[in-house]
């Protein structure tokens, strides 16, 4: 592994080390402020929930330097969160208390899809895409053994045939890709591709050697390695899928 790689995923540690630190510190603090009659009990209801943990996770993500995963769980967190504020203080959302998820649970889903446009459009104008298309890009448009892919209201199907994979940016909304990796090999290092997938489906076919992680995190969506007989090879060589998978699926083959 070299020095830069090894710098890099030492500082992504340490700050997610310093982010759950932070985030122990200050459960306990609150924790204790209740205990010791510094906080009104009521705002237990608030404090010790569901959707606060959703936004604990939403700026767990933003300091892993994640957009869309956790954006939407903060939007989440926040809409679902609002009517415990409304009943620790009556009239705080005024005449859109009574109610409030069963009436503006319309107004989420617009916003979120809002959020999705607009990223795509981001992507867009950053990448030079062109939405028409189902393989919008070639899987070596950066560099050689680069996998690089954005299909959006489409389907995709490639076989990777550079000799070595280097890594990759993977982008699906509404739509699915099919990547055969069982052609190319590993660095003797590890391999990150970066996946976003909103509504969408990923699969891979890999060989049964090779050492695969999923860091992926995942709103209303899932990862399964379903190879038949995998057998890991010792070493550094490592294969990893990190990004987020928001109603959507990652499968291993």
């Amino acid at each position: 592994m070299s020095e830069k790689i090894f710098k890099e995923k030492r500082n992504k540690t340490l700050s997610y080390v310093t982010v759950l630190g932070a985030a122990c510190i200050l459960i306990g603090l609150i924790l204790l402020a209740f205990n010791i009659g510094w906080l009104n009990p009521a705002f237990k209801s608030i404090v010790l929930s569901w959707p606060m943990l959703l936004i604990l996770l939403a700026v767990i993500g933003f300091a892993k330097k994640q957009r869309m995963f956790p954006a939407i769980l903060l939007l989440l967190g926040v809409f679902f969160l609002l009517p415990r504020l409304e009943r620790v203080y009556p009239g705080f959302l005024g005449e859109a208390g009574g109610n409030f998820t069963s009436n503006y649970w319309p107004f989420l889903l617009i916003v979120i899809g809002l959020m999705l446009i607009i990223d795509v459009a981001t992507k867009k104008k950053k990448k030079g895409s062109d939405i028409n298309g189902i393989d919008i890009q070639a899987d070596t448009s950066k560099t050689e053994g680069w996998i690089e892919k954005d299909v959006i209201f489409g389907s995709s199907e490639s076989l990777f045939l550079e000799p070595m994979l280097k890594g990759g940016d993977i982008d699906v909304v509404f739509g699915g890709i099919v990547i055969d990796l069982r052609k190319t090999t590993l660095p003797d290092t590890t391999v990150y591709l970066d996946i976003d997938a909103v509504f969408g489906g990923i699969t891979f076919y890999v060989p049964e050697d090779w050492n695969v992680k999923s860091n992926l995190d995942s709103v209303f969506g899932g990862y399964s390695d379903k190879r038949p007989n995998v057998v890991v090879a010792e070493g550094d060589r490592k294969l990893i899928l990190q990004g987020s998978l928001i109603f959507s699926g990652c499968t291993i083959q």
